[in-house]
This record gives C-alpha cells, structure tokens and sequence, in this order.
C-alpha cells in the first residue's frame, strides 16, 4: 500500500519520537512513535511477504490495542489481501468466511498473535489490499473489497473535513476495528498523521475519561454508543470539552438520543455520515441541519441521489421509494462485492434502503425493508442466525426476529420448534450459537416453540412473528449481545 508506506514515512522523518498510538489503560498508557511504528510494520510486514503468496487473503485477528494496529498496519504493508476480523471469533465464523474466501480468492491464511497458518491452499487471486465482512439477506456472509486509494479517492478525507477532523489531531478509534467504519477511519487517520488513541473493549465512562485524559479532538461512534454514554454519570461537558467533531454513523439514531447529543456537545459538533460498505455515495448532516429537519441524514456529499420507485421510475420530492446514489463525476469508492447491489443503466446504485427526499435535496431514510436488524452498530442478518440453528440436532424449524432495545438499537429474539420426542432446551441452542456466532449475532432470547406462524407455501409470516415479541416480557436465556 503506496500511501500507507509513504505516510508512514513521511511522519516518521518528521515527527521521529511524536505518538502515532497510545493505548489508554486504567492506570497508565502505552505508547509507539511513528518511528516504532514505522521500524515494527517494516518487520512484520516482509516477514508476511515471506510467509504468504501473493493474491492470498490473510485473516487477521484484531482487538482495538496497540500491538493489534501495529499487526494490522503491518499486515496492510505487505501487500497481501487483509480481512480484519474479531480477535476470538468462534471457530464456526472463521470455517465459513474462510470458506467464503477460499472460494473466491484461493489460498487464504490466519494471523493470530505470533501464529501465521495456511486455511485454504491455492494460487491467490484478490487484487484488493482489503477485505471487510458483512452480512447478506440470505444469511451468507459477503465480503466487500477495497482500497485505501479508492475509498479515500471517494471524497471521505473531504466529507471528514467537515466534521471537525483536520491533519495531526488526535482521533479516538471507539468501535472495533473490524467493522468497516473503524477501519476505514483508522487508516484514513494514518494517512492525515493522526495519533490514534484506542481503549479497548467500548465502555461510556473510559471513553469520557480518555478523552479528556488524552485531549482526544475527534471521535466515530455509532448510536449505540451514544445511548450508553447519555446515561453515564460521568459522561459530562466538561471531560468532552476537547473534542472538535464527533460522527456517527452504521445504524438510523433515533431523535432522543440525537437530540441528547447535541445539548451535551453543541450541534456544531455533531455530525452523521450515512453510507454503505460498497461505498455508493454518502451524506453528511450536522447537528444544526438535523434539529432543522429532524430525522435528516443529510444531503449527498459529492453524492447524486435519486428515489426510485418498484417500476424504476423517479419519484417525487416526499414519495418513499429505494434509495439509489451515484458518486459525482471524477470521484471513485465503489467497493466490489460478493452481494448483489442494484444498478442503473447509468451508473446509480442501491443496497436496497428506502427513503425520500425533502424539497432541499435531504435524505431521510425509512426502516428498512429487509429483515436486517443493527445490534450495537453491526448489521444481523436473521437468515445467518436461522441457517446456524438449523445444524444443531434436534432442530425442526427455526425463525429469528428483532426486538427493539434502548441501548443496542435491536437484538435478535430466536424461535425454535424442536423435533417430535426431542429434548432439546433453549440452554442447548444458546450454547450451540455461543460456538458458532459472533457476539452480536447470539439471540437474546431463545423461545422453544410448537411451530411457526408459516403460510401453506411454507413462507413464514414475519408480521405474525414479530407480534409474538412482547418487550415487556422477561428474557428466559443469559446470552445478551454487547456490541
């Protein structure tokens, strides 16, 4: 990667003995200069061009620490093909992208801590730097490919500009850095010389007190975040005082807590970016232009949209339709896909969200009309959790349902219909998707139920699904999705 390399190089030269990240701990911090940065990559980075082809995928377990950045910016410079994923992902989730990969790439192989080992054999074929993961309306798995040039080359450094970001600061990565919106921050905050700072695993009081322990100016959070750090005590003013920008994006915020944070910041620096993982266009909205119109994300930024009714045709100012969006001419970022994403015949795209268009060019989105739910800023996909219940023995029929939750945005509710004279308990399936689904993807709550709500074709009603879900009702399993 040219411009890591390069930027690497260039803040090392001048700013040898400077922070490039701090890791915020309890009782002191850890520190790498650009100069160790750039000194510790350099290793890892040849010592993975000796181990892997090129073309080959590498997994690469992250946590948001700094020896994990100086892994995966490591992993980056080596010119091999890097998809971040959780450190301690369930065993059943790494089988199956590294199946994903193999397929459609080759030789994949696993980087975690000191431990560099071949999954899928292969002559590698990916010619992107990166990979991220995300879900897909069947249940499978997708992987979005990407370059830092591309993505960048899309007007984000520019729309980051607005939002308080500037060249030097100090940016707080809060999300993990498997997830498209941290990633991506990270290394566009690489490039622009930043100090990133991470924290570890998200709470609201040590994110409040890094901030104002380490004069953090900017910060992404997505809502999730933002509802847990509205009820935080010592969440205040005062200890945010030095941040210049906040942005929040990855899942719709609702208008309480939208409204929370811009009393406690000011609206001048709160931001929302909408956008995609395939990088269709985006929109940028400030606080002030959301309290102007509530429930606003915004105006294209170097950004076209059209609302696109089923037939294809445009819609007027105020009708809700699919949300389609092309980048401005002279402005790259699509993302290849495994997914499917609609096209126009001239150039707009859609990943199927609905919305409508206010007289003054704002988006404002409608819920959307898959079953994807957003858990604490990741996107479940309840087809994904429904095909994993389904291997567990004694499993007749199984169908997943989100149910609103004040702090995690939803959290999926699982309906499991045994087989006749089988004893299994919802203990049995909760423990099953322990092993097999990341954090985000365990159910709430696991109902053993007679049968599903389906029609004589066997389609389910998710209507009559959904109404079964009481949120006054007690969860009967301990497994609770943190983001």
């Amino acid at each position: 990667m040219q411009g890591v390399e390069a930027a690497l190089a260039a803040a090392a030269e001048r700013n040898p003995d400077g922070p490039a990240v701090i890791e915020a701990r309890a009782n002191h911090s850890v520190r790498i200069t650009w100069r160790d940065l750039a000194e510790r990559t350099a290793v890892l980075a040849a010592a993975t061009r000796d181990a892997v082809p090129p073309g080959a995928v590498v997994l690469i377990d992250v946590a948001n620490t700094a020896d994990a950045v100086v892994r995966l910016v490591g992993a980056l410079r080596s010119g091999r093909t890097v998809l971040p994923l959780p450190a301690h992902a369930p065993a059943g989730e790494i089988d199956r992208l590294a199946d994903l990969a193999g397929r459609r790439y080759g030789a994949v192989y696993r980087s975690s801590g000191d431990l560099l080992e071949k999954l899928r054999s292969g002559p590698g074929r990916c010619t992107a730097d990166h990979l991220l993961t995300g879900g897909g309306t069947t249940g499978r798995p997708k992987l979005s490919e990407g370059t830092v040039g591309d993505g960048l080359a899309g007007g984000m450094l520019m729309l980051l500009g607005r939002s308080g970001w500037d060249t030097g600061i100090r940016q707080l990565i809060v999300g993990p850095l498997y997830h498209a919106a941290p990633f991506t921050i990270l290394v566009a905050g690489l490039l622009d010389r930043h100090t990133l700072v991470v924290q570890g695993a998200f709470s609201a009081a040590k994110t409040a007190r890094t901030v104002e322990r380490h004069a953090v100016q900017w910060m992404q959070l997505t809502p999730s975040h933002m509802r847990r750090m509205l009820t935080e005590p010592e969440v205040t003013a005062g200890r945010l005082a030095s941040l210049r920008g906040v942005l929040h994006t990855a899942a719709p915020c609702d208008r309480l807590t939208k409204q929370g944070f811009n009393d406690l910041l000011g609206p001048e620096r709160v931001f929302e970016m909408y956008g995609a993982t395939e990088r269709i266009g985006m929109t940028l909205a400030s606080g002030a232009e959301w309290a102007a119109r509530p429930g606003t994300v915004g105006k294209g930024f170097l950004t076209q949209i059209r609302i696109l009714g089923e037939d294809g045709r445009s819609l007027p100012v105020g009708a809700e339709g699919r949300v389609f969006m092309r980048h401005g001419a002279g402005h790259r970022g699509h993302a290849r896909t495994t997914a499917s994403v609609e096209h126009t015949p001239d150039g707009f795209r859609s990943v199927g969200d609905h919305g409508r268009l206010d007289a003054d060019g704002y988006l404002y989105l409608a819920d959307r009309r898959t079953d994807m739910m957003t858990v604490g800023g990741s996107n479940v996909y309840p087809a994904e959790i429904e095909r994993v219940i389904l291997d567990l023995p004694g499993v007749q029929d199984v169908a997943v349902a989100g149910r609103s939750d004040h702090t995690l945005g939803a959290v999926p509710i699982a309906f499991v219909v045994p087989v006749t004279g089988s004893t299994l308990s919802a203990a049995d399936v909760t423990r099953h998707c322990r092993t097999a689904l990341a954090v985000p993807k365990r159910p709430r709550e696991v109902r053993i139920v007679a049968g599903l709500p389906r029609t004589e074709a066997g389609k389910l009603h998710r209507g009559r699904l959904i109404d079964l879900i009481d949120p006054t009702r007690p969860t009967t399993t301990t497994e609770v999705a943190q983001p």
